[in-house]
């Protein structure tokens, strides 16, 4: 009887609504990257802003932010990290003052939604709040804290990464071939997309976020 009840203790301090949560967006984010997501969307906005250093710096942070706010934050430095490398080699700059600054606004964006960091989720789902609940609260803050974030590693950082000579961009590699496959970067799209909408508006259909 005592080592029931033990182990009834044990199990009660686990959240099994954000394990299966985590496990479910692990899954998700390991097709998005196999289907070349990722590093599609970043070469995509590296040539929106025609390869341009400061611009990439600026946009890539931004994006990290983003990302942050519908996907674990580690997860998202992991695979931005990679595409900022292979750009660094191709743009000639020193990667490690943006993938600082990613990682600095990951952590903003995390901070900003339920589903951005595992301790939010953790709070979300015992205390019974919302999505909306914690854009209200923490992701006023957490904009304000980005904007300063832009400002200050800009002004530390963009005498570094100045280009210093032209670069043939045309022989640059296009953002398409990024795509592993057309099916599966098309599903993850969609997953994706699907996986937001449920997940700002959970509170108002009465989804869990373990369910979405």
């Amino acid at each position: 009887m005592y080592k029931r009840q033990q182990g009834g203790e044990a199990s009660a301090g686990i959240n099994w609504e954000t394990i299966i949560f985590i496990a479910g967006m692990m899954i998700m984010v390991e097709g998005m990257g196999n289907a070349g997501f990722f590093r599609w969307l970043c070469m995509r906005i590296a040539k929106a802003v025609k390869y341009k250093t400061i611009p990439i710096f600026i946009t890539f942070m931004l994006m990290a932010s983003f990302l942050s706010m519908f996907i674990d934050s580690i997860t998202v430095i992991l695979f931005l990290a990679a595409v900022t490398v292979e750009l660094a080699q191709l743009l000639k700059f020193n990667p490690v003052p943006v993938i600082l600054s990613e990682i600095f606004c990951a952590n903003l964006g995390g901070s900003a939604t339920m589903c951005g960091d595992p301790p939010n989720i953790i709070i979300g789902t015992s205390l019974g709040y919302s999505f909306a609940d914690f854009i209200t609260h923490t992701g006023l803050i957490a904009g304000v804290c980005l904007i300063l974030s832009l400002i200050y590693f800009y002004a530390i950082f963009h005498k570094q990464l100045v280009q210093k000579e032209t670069l043939d961009i045309a022989s640059f590699p296009e953002p398409k071939e990024a795509i592993t496959s057309k099916s599966k970067f098309t599903i993850s799209c969609i997953i994706f997309a699907c996986a937001v909408v449920m997940l700002i508006t959970h509170a108002q259909t009465g989804l869990s976020v373990a369910f979405i």
